[in-house]
């Protein structure tokens, strides 16, 4: 009786992690801390076009989106108007050399006025109010509108500075929830990456069910 409730026990132990591995093939859209400050990652050209491809915005403001080439020196037209732009709308970025390093900036139109420029970047000390205001992560591919859009990595924006104590007096003050502009692009990679791995949790998974399958025969005999 020991013996099966054990095999028991490790059957639904293998269950419950065969579950976890399948939801963690799932992609982190959308962020899902919302109100602390993302963590940021380093964008890298794997070479040829950057395709890009509009996922979606809950932002009242107007803003348009750079993609900048650190090794270059190379920026992109401002593209991606989200007050016009409809989800799957396709855009190429240009050609990029593999190996170059990218930055990501958004432009708050509503924002900025002739004195002031309202730049907020996937690098902190690039932003207005030197904070990371991109989220990052895996795109496993799907549709968008009517359009398919391969595998790439999905690129949240927040689009308003964060001040605490509400000091800057702008247009209200940034909730940190990553998703007033969002964007999919082709042809580049991050680091870290955003989503683990789940083939380790697979072959786990796997082992213990050889394991269980053991004891079962055992019982049998």
């Amino acid at each position: 009786m020991k013996a099966l409730t054990k095999a028991l026990t490790i059957v639904a132990a293998v269950a419950a992690l065969v579950a976890f591995a399948a939801q963690s093939k799932a992609d982190a859209i959308p962020y899902a801390h919302a109100g602390t400050v993302a963590s940021a990652s380093t964008f890298t050209a794997t070479g040829g076009d950057i395709d890009a491809y509009y996922y979606g915005q809950s932002a009242s403001d107007t803003d348009v989106i750079e993609i900048i080439d650190l090794t270059t020196g190379k920026t992109s037209t401002p593209s991606f108007d989200n007050q016009k732009t409809s989800p799957g709308t396709e855009i190429d970025f240009g050609s990029f050399s593999a190996g170059d390093t990218l930055e990501f900036v958004l432009i708050n139109e509503t924002l900025s006025g002739t004195t002031n420029k309202y730049t907020f970047s996937s690098i902190a000390s690039d932003s207005y109010d030197d904070l990371n205001h991109v989220y990052a992560t895996a795109y496993s591919g799907g549709t968008l509108g009517s359009t398919s859009v391969p595998a790439g990595i999905y690129v949240g924006f927040e689009d308003l500075p964060y001040d605490s104590k509400n000091t800057i007096g702008i247009n209200g003050n940034s909730d940190l929830d990553y998703n007033d502009v969002q964007f999919v692009f082709t042809q580049e990679k991050i680091d870290p990456p955003s989503v683990p791995e789940p083939s380790s949790l697979l072959l786990l998974g796997s082992g213990l069910l050889g394991l269980a399958g053991m004891m079962r025969r055992k019982l049998r005999a």
